[in-house]
């Protein structure tokens, strides 16, 4: 009667993950956008063409039901810009004075003037990484931007801002 404990590898109980390779096709490379280390090297992959992912968007800060009819219809037309640029060209529409376009603006979140917007980016940089640099689009030229961070082709949106309230 007595059974033989199984023993917990110290890896589990230290919390260590693995690292595990992922076999991806090349057809889902290209769909997903990915580019490999050895190909990307220190660049932040600016020929890559940028698409919005939604895995982090956090609803319970602002939620598209918040937006008026024509916000929505030129969050659309936001949509369709980026995804007819280069993450370069988005790059390159920002600046102190002369901001056009995208208006690409990176910020450290602890500057963030919203505690909400800074509440949820916080969290979510808890989840995917410290280092990784969050910024804001513009959404239209009057206050409609969303805030967000890029990861290979993804710009994986965070947050909406309707009023600019993490800047004003």
């Amino acid at each position: 009667m007595g059974s033989k404990k199984k023993k917990i590898p110290q890896s589990v109980i230290k919390g260590e993950q693995q690292s595990h390779a992922v076999k991806v096709k090349q057809h889902d490379v290209k769909i997903i956008g990915l580019v490999s280390d050895e190909l990307a090297g220190n660049s932040k992959m600016g020929h890559l063409t940028p698409y919005v992912a939604l895995k982090y968007f956090k609803s319970d800060w602002q939620c598209f039901s918040d937006w008026q009819h024509g916000e929505l219809k030129e969050f659309s037309s936001f949509l369709g810009k980026l995804s007819s640029m280069t993450w370069q060209q988005v790059y390159d529409s920002s600046g102190k004075s002369s901001k056009r376009g995208m208006a690409y603006t990176s910020y450290k979140i602890d500057d963030v003037k919203s505690p909400g917007i800074k509440q949820k980016l916080k969290d979510v940089a808890s989840k995917v990484s410290e280092d990784k640099t969050f910024f804001e689009l513009r959404v239209n030229q009057n206050k409609l931007r969303v805030h967000g961070f890029q990861s290979q082709s993804a710009f994986f949106l965070v947050a909406l801002d309707r009023g600019h309230e993490a800047f004003p």
